[in-house]
């Protein structure tokens, strides 16, 4: 399941915990940018809720004391996934936008497609037990499906490999099977970092905001706001 068809299930899920009240729940269902929005777990659902002001951000802590006395654990892992969410001296969007982009890297990233690498000889025994360790923790119910070449993008990300070595892989001279190119092709696509002639459009939002801890500026919040645009940017330009 995608995360178009997750997000709308999250937010009834939210809806069923006491998280979100029926006119909360029906707000971000009809909400216009929900579909374009990749939500796939309860906590991003929650946490873009909260972006979009369907929830006041500030108020998130204190929802789990909407739940049943039978629902309080998975509302408290939930909320405090979202409020971990949308933490920083920035607009809940824009710290939206980067915990989505981060959490869609590592979309099918798992032990299952780790197996799968070895076994396509693409990566040896102990690549495979270093990559097993800094696995992200995910909830299988939402977890998007095994991808051997999301993985193994995602081991180049971390050092597991170098990029040197993915482009070995992808050598004419290298012994991998037809199987295993195939996965190297996507897996140089998703790690890219030149456009290669591409050229796409990004929408970009203009945002101006006055931190209000001891130490923030106004200057500060703009240069988080520009890194947060630049790396958005980035990720749908070179991630997808």
């Amino acid at each position: 399941m995608n995360p178009q068809e997750t997000g709308p299930r999250a937010l009834s899920l939210l809806h069923t915990l006491g998280l979100l009240t029926d006119a909360e729940h029906a707000q971000a269902l009809a909400h216009p940018d929900l579909p374009n929005t990749p939500l796939r777990t309860p906590s991003e659902a929650l946490g873009w809720a909260a972006a979009k002001g369907i929830v006041a951000p500030e108020a998130l802590p204190g929802l789990r004391d909407r739940a049943a006395p039978s629902a309080q654990d998975e509302a408290h892992r939930t909320v405090a996934n979202a409020v971990a969410m949308l933490s920083g001296q920035a607009p809940a969007w824009v710290l939206l936008e980067i915990s989505l982009m981060a959490n869609r890297l590592e979309d099918g990233v798992t032990e299952s497609a780790l197996d799968q690498l070895q076994a396509l000889q693409l990566i040896d025994p102990a690549q495979h037990a270093q990559a097993f360790s800094l696995l992200p923790a995910q909830e299988p119910e939402w977890a998007a499906p095994a991808s051997p070449a999301a993985t193994l993008a995602w081991a180049v990300r971390t050092g597991v490999l170098t990029p040197a070595q993915l482009q070995a892989l992808a050598s004419p001279m290298s012994a991998v099977s037809p199987e295993g190119r195939q996965v190297v092709a996507d897996a140089l696509v998703r790690t890219e970092r030149s456009s290669g002639g591409r050229t796409k459009t990004v929408r970009t939002h203009s945002v101006t905001w006055s931190s209000t801890g001891a130490s923030g500026s106004p200057r500060a919040g703009k240069v988080i706001a520009v890194v947060a645009v630049v790396a958005v940017a980035l990720y749908f330009l070179f991630a997808r």
